[in-house]
């Protein structure tokens, strides 16, 4: 069998926590490895010597080199790999991900980007290289966007996988495992996906595009199953599950969790997806397995503690509801991340100050909880999107403009609704917020990060609680370093 490469590109800030396993080109080795292709993943955050592995790799004739992407500045570490494939010959370069899922003709307008798979790839981005093997033509292969004879050709969407459980296991053995780390415990932890997208339709939220607001999982047996593979084989103490919602079907979560205790895995496990509405009505039960089978954290979407604003990004629920379920989570030992969302188009001061305010008393009742905030963040694809170009955006124009639409600084390089005060103001309750707050530690996993939150935490503590952010001269400091830093990186 032929050889395949994949990159896991730089993430810019997104890095400086530490890396995560590159699930997502797990999941599509996962059939080619099955079937015996030999695959080469090169992640540029882990591997020094990724260029040379690269054009090493490319010596070999690759059937094609694929690469995932999400918005933003790992779209400039992406473009970077796919320079050095299209110098040193005529290897296929295919993108995947987020990003040229949402605007594939846009991606394909970059010189260094020949076709992109949309939405989840496994088995379309496994027809394509059977295609490209044989020289067969690409016009019968649903999920993909390609470029042919100077025009780009979009073939109809591919349908949803809808049994999960039918797909091979993920080859760990293609990475090296003690290279990640999902939370900063003690043990080997490594990230974990059983299930994918969200049915709710948060109207800031991608999973409205890319996974056209469904959600669907592995069945709790194969996702213990998987799990206890997992911990026999690599020897892990803890699992980050990254579904965006995890706790959807709260009759399969119970399930795994008595999976979890009935094969004594004895593992932590920490969240990223649990709603508030969720939350509410999950009985004592689904929370004392949780606490049972080893969950030290979970994380929670707020997004604001504004009425009107909860009810304009389509959230479903209130700022009760999140008032009353961090009460109910008091009696557990579970760290609760709540994650806030400012500077909305038509937010008022006034209504940022009422965030703010419940951001506070929610870790005021609860001492294991923390709130960052991040500053909201007009993705396309989205249905806020056109809301916020109403209101002032001025959107990047091609792949190289949406390399510089970083989640933390978007509004620093693009025209928006925002004003000048408005951005120094938010730029440093967002920085703070992420300082303010012990709790957030066992996230950290880079030991440069973790030093310097100890060094700056009761400055960021005083700052966020007091409202203090005049002149914010930290966080405008940590802009222009980490710009440095990524430039010198590019």
């Amino acid at each position: 069998m032929k050889d395949i490469v994949l990159i896991q590109p730089k993430a810019g800030s997104w890095d400086m926590a530490g890396a995560r396993c590159p699930l997502g080109l797990l999941f599509i080795s996962a059939i080619p490895h099955s079937k015996g292709y030999n695959i080469k993943i090169i992640d540029q955050r882990t591997n020094p010597q990724w260029e040379a592995d690269l054009k090493k790799s490319l010596e070999n004739n690759p059937i094609c080199v694929g690469i995932t992407c999400m918005t933003g500045g790992q779209i400039h570490h992406a473009l970077a790999a796919a320079k050095i494939v299209k110098e040193s010959g005529n290897t296929p370069i295919v993108w995947g991900g987020v990003h040229s899922t949402l605007l594939p003709e846009q991606t394909l307008e970059n010189p260094y980007v020949d076709i992109v798979v949309m939405r989840e790839g496994e088995i379309t981005f496994m027809e394509l290289l059977e295609s490209l093997e044989n020289g067969n033509p690409l016009d019968n292969i649903k999920g993909i966007c390609y470029k042919k004879d100077g025009k780009t050709i979009r073939n109809p969407d591919r349908e949803f996988i809808r049994n999960l459980d039918e797909l091979p296991d993920l080859p760990y053995e293609l990475i090296n495992v003690d290279d990640y780390s999902s939370l900063n415990v003690n043990g080997k932890s490594i990230d974990f996906s059983s299930s994918r997208g969200c049915p709710f339709r948060c109207s800031f939220c991608y999973n409205n595009y890319f996974n056209k607001g469904t959600w669907r999982s592995f069945s709790a047996e194969e996702t213990v199953r998987r799990l206890k593979n997992l911990v026999n084989k690599y020897g892990i103490k803890t699992i980050y599950f990254q579904d965006d919602n995890f706790c959807a079907d709260v009759k399969r979560l119970k399930a795994i969790l008595k999976g979890i205790l009935d094969e004594k895995l004895d593992i932590k496990w920490g969240t990223l997806g649990l709603r508030v509405d969720t939350a509410k009505r999950m009985d004592d039960e689904a929370w004392e397995l949780m606490e049972k089978s080893g969950c030290m954290n979970v994380d929670i979407g707020a997004e604001s503690g504004n009425e009107r604003i909860l009810t304009m990004i389509d959230k479903k629920i209130t700022v009760e509801d999140m008032v009353e379920v961090n009460r109910k989570l008091v009696n557990f030992p579970f760290i609760v991340k709540y994650t806030f969302i400012m500077g909305f188009p038509t937010e008022t001061k006034e209504e940022r100050s009422d965030t703010a305010k419940l951001a506070i008393k929610l870790t005021k009742e609860n001492k294991k909880a923390y709130t960052p905030f991040s500053i909201y963040a007009p993705y396309p694809g989205t249905p806020m999107f056109n809301f916020a170009v109403e209101h002032g955006f001025i959107p990047p124009k091609n792949l190289e403009e949406w390399g510089n639409f970083n989640i933390d600084n978007w509004y620093l390089n693009f025209k928006s609704w925002l004003s000048p005060k408005e951005v120094r103001e938010l730029n440093s309750i967002s920085f703070t917020s992420l300082f303010a707050n012990n709790n957030i530690k066992y996230k950290i996993n880079n030991k440069l990060t973790a030093f310097l939150f100890v060094l700056y935490h009761p400055i960021a503590k005083f700052r966020f609680e007091n409202n203090h952010h005049f002149i914010p001269v930290e966080s405008m400091l940590y802009r222009k370093v980490s710009n440095r830093l990524e430039r010198k990186k590019s």
